[in-house]
């Protein structure tokens, strides 16, 4: 017969260490015929031992380099196949320190209409570890559509300037944590009305946006 992988099996393993078991029914001669383990060379290194169960005898070999094994501790040419129960355990522990640090932020009263290209002003505070908020204004669709706005925390509060975007409602401001976006806060939605126009004078007239007289 020739090598079985099968029958080839690990022990015990200890960092580089291993002690195999292979039985076979080819004599203890066949086994220590060179290149019998080459196609094993990958994993009977060398250091390693071999428990070998042969037809004739049951022996104790060392491994040499690319798989060759030396004649070694022959145990017993007659008796029946050495028997070597194995068990091993492994402990294994962790220990995790952590520490909670607090974040909070709550957003300033919001106007409720404001006029489209209109400059405002949003607010916001915080306190613990916040140190930067992001503040940006969505539209119906929850959607960006102005900013993110990055503004530092100072004495526990934080501001923001836009220029109202088109016309529209259901706007909202968004305001959260530079460093954690899961703390955050969205207002409650408003609108955006459209810019109102003053009639032009010129001379005794009153013109319309369109260019038109006024009459009354």
């Amino acid at each position: 017969m020739s090598y079985v992988v099968s029958n080839l099996v690990p022990l015990v393993a200890a960092d580089s260490f291993t002690l195999w078991l292979y039985k076979t029914t080819d004599s203890r001669a066949t086994v220590l015929a060179p290149g019998y383990f080459a196609t094993a060379a990958s994993r009977l290194l060398p250091g390693h031992l071999l428990v070998l169960q042969a037809g004739d005898a049951s022996a104790i070999l060392p491994v040499r380099a690319g798989g060759a094994v030396g004649n070694g501790l022959v145990l017993d040419a007659t008796s029946p196949p050495l028997r070597l129960p194995a068990a091993g355990s492994l402990d294994f522990s962790a220990d995790l320190a952590a520490s909670a640090a607090a974040r909070c932020l709550t957003l300033g009263a919001m106007p409720n209409g404001v006029n489209q290209g209109e400059t405002f002003s949003v607010q916001a505070s915080a306190s613990g570890a916040v140190t930067t908020l992001k503040f940006s204004i969505l539209n119906a669709a929850g959607a960006v559509v102005l900013g993110p706005v990055s503004a530092t925390v100072t004495a526990g509060s934080a501001s923001a300037t836009f220029t109202a975007p088109s016309p529209g409602s259901g706007y909202r401001l968004k305001v959260e944590d530079e460093a954690d976006s899961l703390v955050m806060q969205i207002s409650p939605s408003f609108v955006v009305l459209s810019a109102f126009a003053l009639l032009i004078e010129s001379g005794t007239n009153l013109l319309l946006e369109t260019g038109g007289r006024l009459i009354l």
